[in-house]
This record gives structure tokens, C-alpha cells and sequence, in this order.
């Protein structure tokens, strides 16, 4: 979007909220086509809330304010996954009235760099060749850390490139569910039987809290878990006869995963944007 509108397209507000893009998408195939996007869950949108303040805080802390950021440095630019990172990037494209194909790569997209000093545990470091004071890095929003070598338990680490969902899973206190020795008392507490009022199932009731105090959360909540990993958007299949597919999504950061099943088919993609809004208010 920025290239085509000669424009520099955000895609979170100066505050860290996260934008997602409505698209329409047609794609000539001959095969199926299927989309990955993150998930527009509350962990990946808090994910770019709380970098987009811990990087403002980052700069503040270094001396740098307001228009040193840069014109374009506002806010959060990160990859969409590993692979991402890895390089794996769609140039836009035109053909001009020779019929010559011509990339719309101009421009300078960066992708944000954030600096931390790795935590060393055991006393003032580094002492070593391979040990530094400094480490930097861009984000990648699912996926797990790519961590930097060479690996120190004594140390916070090193990173190549960081998953947002996952540091800010590692970063959160973990949800406790409570052992059996910790749940609601048996049937002899007092309270619980003068509240009901006669209810001669008292006993059965407090069995039931128990194990409704005893249930996990319904959804997976390991910090390397299921949060991290991009979703399937879209499944699109073509055939010989009818090549052509068309399609409408929701696409969260504006960054998508195209995988065409069959390995060296070629796809022909146009991309139309129909509007922009903030994820938190599709969630």
C-alpha cells in the first residue's frame, strides 16, 4: 500500500493499537491456494501494545524523543513469522504499456530493530570474546524466539529475531490452575451449606465447584503453544477449466502467508484493500 499510494501506511496507531486490513483477493492458480494470517487474538494485539510502549521506553531511556525516532520510525514494523524474517517476500508488481513486468520495489520498508543488554546472572559480563554488551534485533509476530548463538544458561540470551506473542506469553504471570488440595472445601463447610437454603444436594453441588475449579483454561496456554502459530485464513482450490478464484478476508497487521499446495506452480495474486480498522474492534 504504501508503494502504490505513495504513502506511509502504519499499521498500528501512535499508541500500539494494531490495525488488520480488509482484502479482496483474486489469485490464477490452477491449484489450491491457501492464506496464513496471526490471529486476531487479545494476545497478539496486547503483544504490539506492549512493545510499541517498552520501545518508546527503550528510546526515552537512550535520550531520543519525538522527530529523532525518524519520520517513519513511529511505530512498530515487524515480519509475520520466521519464515518471514528468512526472506520469503512478495515484491508488488505492474506491467507497463510494452508488456514489460516491472517490480514496485522502490522505497525503503525497514522492519523495526529494538537493542537490549542480555541479563547475566553470575556477575558483571561480558568477559569473553563472544560475549556482548549489546544485542539487536527485529520482531516476528508468531512463531517462537530465533535465539542468537552461542547459547549461556547464565544469561538472559541473545536473539536473531523475537516472536512477539511468544516473549509476551513469557512475559505474563501464568494462569494457576489450583491442585485438588487447593480447591473448595468438602461438603463440611458451613457456609457453603447454610447458603443453600434447604438444597438437600448441597454435597453434590460442592462436588461439582470442585471440579469446575479443578478445569484448565479451553485453550492451550504454554508460552511456545498454540498462541504463536499463524492461523489458516483462507482455503481457495482452482481447477483447469475455472483457474480463477476470488476471495475476501480480514487480514490482522496486514501481513499474510500465500501457499500454493503443489511445489513450483506458479500464482498470479492481486490484492485489493477495501478498508482499514483496528483489530481490537473486530475481536
Amino acid at each position: 500500500m504504501s508503494r502504490i499510494n505513495s504513502k506511509n501506511e502504519e499499521i498500528t496507531t501512535r499508541d500500539g493499537h494494531v490495525y488488520g486490513f480488509m482484502v479482496e483477493c483474486t489469485a490464477i492458480a490452477g491449484d489450491v491456494v491457501t492464506a496464513y494470517c496471526a490471529p486476531n487474538s487479545w494476545k497478539m494485539r496486547n503483544s504490539f501494545r506492549k512493545f510499541h510502549a517498552y520501545r518508546d521506553l527503550m528510546f526515552e531511556n537512550a535520550g531520543v524523543e519525538g522527530d529523532e525516532k525518524g519520520r517513519y520510525g513511529k511505530t512498530i514494523r515487524p515480519y509475520l513469522d520466521r519464515g518471514h524474517f528468512a526472506g520469503n517476500k512478495l515484491v508488488p508488481a505492474t506491467v507497463d504499456s510494452a508488456g514489460t513486468a516491472v517490480s514496485l520495489d522502490g522505497g525503503d520498508w525497514t522492519y523495526t530493530q529494538l537493542a537490549t543488554t542480555p541479563i547475566y546472572t553470575d556477575g558483571p559480563r561480558p568477559s569473553t570474546s563472544v560475549e556482548s554488551w549489546a544485542d539487536s534485533f527485529p520482531l516476528h509476530i508468531c512463531e517462537e524466539n530465533i535465539e542468537g548463538s552461542p547459547g549461556d544458561e547464565s544469561t538472559s540470551g541473545t536473539y536473531d529475531s523475537v516472536g512477539m506473542i511468544h516473549s509476551y506469553n513469557l512475559d505474563r504471570m501464568e494462569i494457576v490452575t489450583p491442585v485438588e488440595a487447593e480447591a473448595l472445601a468438602s461438603p463440611s463447610n458451613p457456609l457453603a451449606a447454610l447458603r443453600s437454603t434447604g438444597n438437600q444436594a448441597t454435597g453434590e453441588v460442592l462436588d461439582i465447584a470442585i471440579d469446575q475449579e479443578l478445569e484448565a483454561p479451553p485453550y492451550d496456554i504454554a508460552d511456545n503453544g498454540d498462541s504463536i502459530q499463524t492461523i489458516i485464513n483462507s482455503v481457495r482450490a482452482s481447477t483447469a477449466e475455472i483457474p480463477t478464484m476470488r476471495w475476501n478476508m480480514f487480514v490482522p497487521a496486514g501481513l499474510a502467508r500465500i501457499e500454493v499446495a503443489t511445489p513450483g506452480v506458479g500464482v498470479a495474486l492481486q490484492v485489493r484493500v477495501l478498508g482499514k480498522v483496528l483489530c481490537k474492534d473486530l475481536a
